[in-house]
């Protein structure tokens, strides 16, 4: 697995008031400082079993601005 991208296992519990609470931190904490990516949430049985988060960097050449198109040749 790449270093822009993670697994999280979550063991199976009966679904009461504190794991959905921990379910919904997990998640929130996948979301936290994303800018471009996904968090996929893996549900089996009614009970989140896994989270992925794919983050994705846009690169830049020096002194590039976005709203310069690339020149024609």
């Amino acid at each position: 697995m790449s270093q822009n991208e993670s697994s999280e296992t979550v063991p199976p519990e009966p679904a009461g008031e504190d794991s959905r609470e921990r379910e919904i931190a997990q998640i929130r904490d996948a979301l936290r400082g994303l800018k471009f990516g996904a968090v996929n949430i893996v549900v089996q049985d009614g009970v989140v079993v896994q989270i992925d988060r794919t983050e994705k960097r846009r690169l830049r050449k020096p002194g590039a601005s976005p709203e310069t198109p690339p020149s024609a040749k």
